[in-house]
């Protein structure tokens, strides 16, 4: 049984807008075709083909403007993209980018299309490809200082350079010649080719805390053996005990901290002078002051005669005599 006449019309015209609309979905559009294609035959299943005819006219209208604005729109979508690779590529980060003009593709799915969804998206789009054109060189250039100076440093230390500096030569041309894709490319290699250089050996830094404690505690450990170097007998004493700990200091010795180092000098320099202690009271002959006087109690040798005065042994230069210092004689020379 054939539809009626005013039927066909109406689902040819369907027919061709719904072909036409999936094309468009097939590149990246959410064109509405389903929704548009289940309204105008539902109203037309009812009756309302008026009504069902506008619609099919509004959505023909529609499509005229998506498929005159879908061509650029899509094009800086797929430049878009292709930026946002580069750049996260490169370590660039996308996701701020992305908050602060927003996702063209995302804004494009939020809302039912319209003229108005089309022209904010397509903002959109061109303001991320200039925001991405404008952000990767920057970029490029910022990490092309910073691996100039890791060449800069690896040459200085010795190492072989040459490879590194075959790329690091291709980024500057690349980014000489402004482009972002060979740039991105570039930068990439040039990381590549630095990260085969070996690495400087590490060393740790000490706080800047604990190693004024360590300048203080050296400070402290060199007044204390100036003092015992003072409190010595004789220069020949004291010689010999400076020797002593400076061959404790000097020792190799490894110490799980700075403080236990400290307290081990400490401990050595303690050591040395209780020993310097006791071999001075063991070279004493007179200890407690006993035997300063040889003579008995009375004053008198045992022997007939006392001792001359001319007999008796003169003091030797700076020495210090036993009993009640010698004063010279009135009126005497």
């Amino acid at each position: 049984m054939a539809a009626p006449p005013a039927a066909d019309p109406l689902r040819e015209r369907l027919e061709a807008l719904l072909t036409r609309g999936r094309e468009l979905e097939a590149e990246g559009l959410p064109f509405p075709s389903e929704s548009i294609g289940r309204a105008v035959l539902e109203l037309a299943a009812q009756g309302a083909h008026d009504q069902a005819l506008q619609v099919l006219k509004r959505s023909e209208s529609l499509y005229a403007v998506a498929a005159r604005d879908w061509t650029w729109i899509k094009q800086s979508l797929d430049r878009r993209d292709e930026l946002s690779a580069l750049a996260a590529s490169i370590g660039l980060d996308v996701e701020h980018l992305t908050q602060r003009v927003g996702d063209p593709r995302q804004q494009l799915r939020s809302a039912p299309l319209s003229a108005a969804l089309l022209s904010r998206s397509a903002a959109s789009a061109s303001l991320a490809v200039a925001v991405l054109s404008d952000a990767i060189p920057k970029h490029c250039v910022a990490e092309a200082q910073k691996l100039g100076e890791s060449i800069r440093a690896a040459r200085d230390r010795g190492e072989d350079v040459r490879p590194v500096v075959e790329e690091f030569s291709k980024l500057l041309q690349a980014i000489q010649d402004q482009h972002p894709v060979a740039m991105s490319h570039a930068l990439v290699a040039a990381r590549t080719a630095v990260k085969r250089v070996p690495r400087a050996p590490s060393t740790a830094a000490l706080p800047s805390d604990e190693e004024e404690e360590i300048l203080v505690e050296a400070r402290n450990l060199a007044r204390r053996l100036q003092r015992i170097k003072s409190r010595a007998h004789n220069a020949k004493t004291a010689a010999r005990l400076m020797t002593q700990v400076r061959a404790a200091l000097s020792e190799d010795r490894r110490f799980g901290t700075p403080e236990e180092e400290i307290e081990e000098l400490w401990s050595e320099v303690d050591r040395l002078t209780r020993e310097r202690q006791r071999n001075a009271d063991a070279l004493d002959p007179f200890p407690d002051g006993e035997g300063l006087d040889p003579r008995p109690a009375g004053g008198a040798n045992r022997g007939d005669e006392p001792v001359p005065a001319e007999d008796e042994p003169e003091p030797a230069v700076g020495a210090v005599t036993a009993g009640r210092p010698r004063t010279r004689a009135r009126g005497g020379p």
